[in-house]
């Protein structure tokens, strides 16, 4: 991104300049995440391929596409196939792991300015965090919650066959938020843990309890779920809760809960054409150390491509920032690094309002 300009007046020059240097020993905020390997990609070889390579390239190709445009649906895409055709145009690093898999790495400014070219959604690093709650049930009477560590054992103790079942959920959960680039996060599970939420919470759906035990993580949203074995495989039921909002999601497989919350994100946070300019107003910004976590948050955002102040006055900080999508789109991608929240004012055509989240606050 581009770096911003400031046609201020040397003292504020002075004061920026040292608020930079504040801010740059400053801790990042928690929650969202911004994922520095979005465009490098782990796939498994076809030993059956002609050439292993090619494929292996454009298996790793569709892949990053799913993460990029945030579509399941992507490498389907007619538009796409100058990408899927051609991977190697793309191509940054290639390697093998341990397990002999392809570790691929891809030119994000190549493959961002295609997509953006072809009007295809481009979704970037800077993404949601997901907070899960799982409740697992072994159908003979044992149940456990996932979590950071070790599972909790619900009062019983966890068999081989149910510590199986554990490890293949927690696999399919995390290998499919590998696939759709969503970062996820597990709860510790400690004292604090739980003293506030049972396994009778989570299976029971008693989601109250768990939103508000949710709040130290600072997740953008959390996912409750609960796995039984069944007929024909896992009975799965998952409840999404984000601000307000809570929806059973209609799935039929552990992994559906991810590949949901992942397409729900893209449809609020993807952009699609070339940059626009915004005048962006950020209230409550009263101190050096203000203005430098402001700007150096903003020059942070993969959906900004340059960003100018303005001016500086009485706590108004003004940019004009050059930004993918719509403003409705930049307003919501901006609102999830902890740093800022939409200003009580309503934003009008062409500009948005937001003001500063106090340092060490949530949202």
């Amino acid at each position: 991104m581009g770096t911003h300009r400031m046609g201020s007046s040397s003292l504020l020059r002075r004061s920026f300049a040292a608020a930079l240097a504040v801010v740059a020993t400053s801790a990042a905020p928690v929650g969202a995440a911004t994922l520095t390997n979005l465009y490098s990609v782990t796939v498994a070889p076809d030993p059956a391929a002609a050439d292993p390579r090619e494929a292996a390239l454009q298996a790793a190709m569709s892949r990053l596409l799913i993460r990029v445009t945030g579509s399941r649906n992507a490498p389907l895409e007619p538009a796409l196939r100058p990408l899927l055709n051609e991977p190697d145009k793309y191509l940054s690093s290639y390697g093998d792991d341990r397990r002999g898999r392809a570790l691929v790495g891809f030119s994000r400014g190549q493959v961002e300015r295609v997509l953006t070219e072809l009007g295809q959604p481009v979704w970037g690093p800077e993404r949601p965090l997901t907070l899960l709650w799982v409740a697992i049930d072994d159908g003979a009477g044992g149940r456990a919650l996932l979590g950071a560590g070790e599972a909790n054992d619900c009062g019983t103790p966890i068999a081989p066959r149910m510590k199986e079942q554990l490890d293949a959920v927690r696999e399919e959960i995390v290998t499919a938020a590998d696939e759709r680039g969503l970062p996820i996060a597990w709860p510790l599970l400690d004292l604090q843990d739980l003293n506030a939420v049972t396994c009778t919470d989570v299976w029971g759906g008693f989601e109250d309890g768990i939103v508000a035990a949710s709040a130290r993580y600072r997740a953008d949203a959390v996912l409750i779920g609960k796995v039984r074995p069944g007929t024909f495989g896992n009975e799965v039921e998952w409840l999404f809760v984000q601000g307000g909002a809570r929806q059973n999601l209609p799935v039929a497989g552990v992994r559906d809960a991810i590949d949901a919350a992942a397409d729900r994100y893209a449809a609020d946070l993807a952009t699609v054409g070339n940059a626009s300019l915004t005048l962006l107003t950020v209230n409550n910004v009263l101190t050096p150390s203000d203005y430098g976590r402001v700007v150096s948050y903003l020059e942070r955002q993969s959906v900004l491509q340059s960003v100018d102040v303005e001016s500086l006055d009485n706590g108004t900080l003004r940019l004009r920032v050059a930004a993918r999508g719509d403003a409705r789109v930049l307003e919501r991608v901006l609102a999830l690094g902890g740093v800022l929240r939409p200003a009580a004012t309503a934003s009008s055509l062409g500009s948005l309002a937001f003001e500063v989240i106090p340092d060490g606050t949530s949202q």
